[in-house]
């Protein structure tokens, strides 16, 4: 079990024979060597082994002690904005059973406060409410993952805190894509704050491979900053559960945000100007601070076949709306992976999908068994004639037919299940310790 090196071992008996003959000279007569031997050479022998007894115990210790990963968010539910949220409460579960990690969320109050309440059903939670908290919220953090888009200023000061801390910024959606594809939000002319974001980040992690293209596009791959591919992951609710869906309804759906990018009237325009006869049901109609103009000239122009309803987190209106609708829209010209499309196929729902971005990698092995039309990012009247005939594709496809494409493209789903996504996250860490 321990091994002597020879060369110390004779070093270890020269040392042995002088002290032998001293021992002899200085008492007047021969020691027994067997007396002398115990005396020494077992006494030293003893504590070069169990100096390394402690330090096999040290490396243990360490060993099992768990990493502590940081993550950094100003979305957990009910605080929600949008799909980070989604990813927060699926990370957290990953890891939740881990023997080597333990995931602590740090949420930042700057904006939106939790409620003890709130603060309960996330244990070991701790909250950032002014720049002075971070110290004691990062001091014993391994590795900090980052779900801040534009927080610049905590990122920065985190790094002046701890400058040795490694920060894995995920980046959700490129803000400056955005910016672009929802025609100069005002929500959205900050990009560059997340470019600040990237800078100071030590990895950047990008949910799609159409996600890295445009990262490197926009050259943020010529900052000092590592970056890899980890899609989100998902865990299908209904892998056993039967679900009443009605795979002879023609109605329509849409469900997420209803920004530009995602053309989101796509669905309704589209039945109007052909004449299709059914009906469309478009929820999570944001009706901010500052209104929608626009939704509310949509609601009122077809009124006769379009239901509006307004974004919430109410799970009861939320599967309602899925029991009511018979095929399923996922639209836009810029997604960064797609909720949706994984809940839709979850659900085993009819789909129709637009061929961009993250929707097209997860479908891309089930291609056969979904209902794609080629987006036409930039003639918006062709984009509408495109998703018109992958629709009347499946208006004209049977019940039957339908019910076995949509347990066929669950198939999609294997690669994003947590488990999957879950070694991504690990090599990544293992790279990073």
């Amino acid at each position: 079990m321990f091994n002597i090196n020879f060369k110390m071992f004779g070093f270890i008996q020269k040392i042995y024979a002088i002290f032998t003959m001293i021992y002899n000279h200085i008492m007047g007569y021969i020691y027994p060597s067997n007396i002398v031997y115990d005396i020494f050479i077992k006494n030293l022998l003893k504590r070069i082994w169990n100096q390394r007894e402690d330090i096999i115990i040290h490396q243990e210790t360490t060993m099992k002690k768990k990493i502590k990963i940081g993550l950094l968010t100003n979305e957990i539910p009910p605080i929600v904005y949008g799909g980070v949220a989604t990813w927060i409460i699926n990370f957290m579960k990953m890891f939740e059973k881990d023997e080597n990690i333990e995931v602590v969320p740090i949420f930042l109050a700057y904006n939106d406060n939790l409620s003890e309440k709130d603060r309960m059903k996330y244990d070991g939670i701790r909250i950032i409410e002014k720049q002075e908290d971070i110290q004691n919220c990062f001091e014993d953090i391994n590795i900090c993952v980052n779900n801040l888009w534009i927080a610049l200023d905590t990122i920065v000061k985190i790094k002046e805190l701890f400058p040795e801390l490694n920060i894995v910024s995920v980046c959700h959606s490129l803000i400056r894509m955005e910016n672009i594809t929802n025609l100069g939000s005002c929500y959205t002319n900050n990009f560059n704050q997340q470019e600040i974001t990237f800078q100071n980040s030590d990895y950047v992690v990008l949910i799609s491979e159409a996600e890295e293209y445009y990262y490197n596009i926009f050259g943020y791959n010529l900052f000092d900053t590592k970056s890899c591919v980890i899609y989100n992951s998902y865990e299908p609710k209904y892998d056993n559960n039967k679900l009443d869906v009605n795979y002879s309804s023609n109605i329509l759906g849409y469900i997420g945000r209803h920004v530009p990018r995602k053309r989101p009237e796509i669905p309704i325009i589209s039945i109007n100007n052909n004449k299709i006869d059914t009906t469309v049901i478009n929820m999570g109609v944001d009706y901010d601070k500052y209104g929608n103009a626009y939704w509310k000239h949509l609601e009122d122009k077809y009124s006769n076949n379009l239901t509006v309803i307004p974004f919430t987190v109410d799970k009861d209106v939320k599967e309602n709306f899925w029991k009511d609708i018979g095929i399923n829209c996922i639209t836009g010209i810029y997604e960064p992976f797609g909720y949706t499309i994984c809940e839709c196929l979850d659900r085993r729902v009819p789909v129709i999908v637009s061929n961009i971005d993250g929707p097209k990698e997860i479908v891309e092995e089930v291609i056969n068994h979904v209902y794609e039309y080629e987006v036409d990012i930039d003639n918006y009247d062709n984009d509408i004639n495109n998703f018109t005939d992958a629709l009347n594709v499946v208006m004209n496809t049977s019940p039957e037919v339908r019910q076995k494409n949509a347990e066929k493209a669950r198939k999609a789903l294997d690669k994003l299940r947590p488990e999957n996504i879950k070694k991504k996250w690990i090599q990544l860490f293992n790279t990073i310790i």
